[in-house]
């Protein structure tokens, strides 16, 4: 895999080799996303869980290979909190949660991997044992950007937000739930997608959906999502990270 940062990853958008439109780009100019190989690169923390649903993450390679031409590599790559250079190969990261980094150094390497251009998107898993309170789980996502990349606020992104239209139409602006053995939870399903920004610039999104126990339902499900849930979560994970690719570092 070409190890590349995201603002790097802005300068390869180009055309298909067909000549064919890709991905439309929002704004003026149109330009297309292609072009070099990227990766998926989880967070590697401290946590436990860090790794949860990994072995279905090419599944989600797969989904992105099918309905979008990003060249993505089929493969899951680990980013080590403790490892900027690391951290910087990768224009997105993918993480079970970051509010249980205390310590100095990790915190400055996501502050610093945030500020040179990356993405970072966090999704809460839906079970118990690792998310036992969601309301409890964004505080401590919105209490770790306060103290480490003080410019950066959360805010709740409205339902009529691009990063729901970019690539795929989201219902209703509502990104989908998963839910733990299926039951609902209004609590829960309240919380729509809640943006990182640093000026004008989104450099993350807090998910407390379950996008992860979603496709990880493609090849794990036991009965317990609604028909069309796995595709309606990969599909809000496309977009996000297509938005994350048209930020610009």
């Amino acid at each position: 895999m070409i190890a590349i940062n995201r603002k790097t990853f802005l300068k390869l958008l180009c055309v298909s080799a067909v000549g064919t439109p890709v991905l439309p780009l929002l704004g003026a100019d149109h330009d297309q996303l292609c072009g070099d190989r990227v990766g998926w690169a989880r967070l590697k923390t401290s946590s436990p869980y860090w790794m949860r649903h990994s072995g279905s993450d090419p599944v989600l390679m797969n989904f992105f290979k099918e309905e979008t031409t990003l060249n993505i590599d089929p493969a899951w790559y680990a980013a080590d909190v403790n490892d900027l250079v690391e951290l910087c190969k990768y224009p997105f990261l993918f993480s079970q949660g970051i509010g249980m980094i205390g310590e100095p150094a990790p915190r400055n390497n996501i502050a610093e991997y945030l500020r040179r251009g990356g993405f970072l998107f966090v999704d809460a898993c839906c079970h118990p044992k690792v998310t036992p309170d969601f309301d409890e789980f964004l505080r401590q996502q919105i209490e770790f950007f306060s103290r480490t990349l003080p410019e950066a606020r959360v805010v709740s992104l409205p339902t009529t937000h691009e990063i729901y239209s970019c690539h795929f139409q989201i219902p209703g602006g509502k990104p989908p739930h998963s839910f733990m053995a299926g039951i609902y939870d209004a609590r829960k399903a309240r919380h729509g997608l809640y943006g990182i920004m640093v000026g004008e610039r989104m450099v993350g999104v807090i998910s407390l959906c379950g996008l992860q126990c979603g496709w990880d339902h493609v090849t794990n499900n036991a009965g317990t999502s609604p028909p069309g849930h796995e595709q309606a979560c990969m599909r809000m994970l496309v977009n996000i990270y297509i938005w994350a690719m048209m930020q610009g570092g």
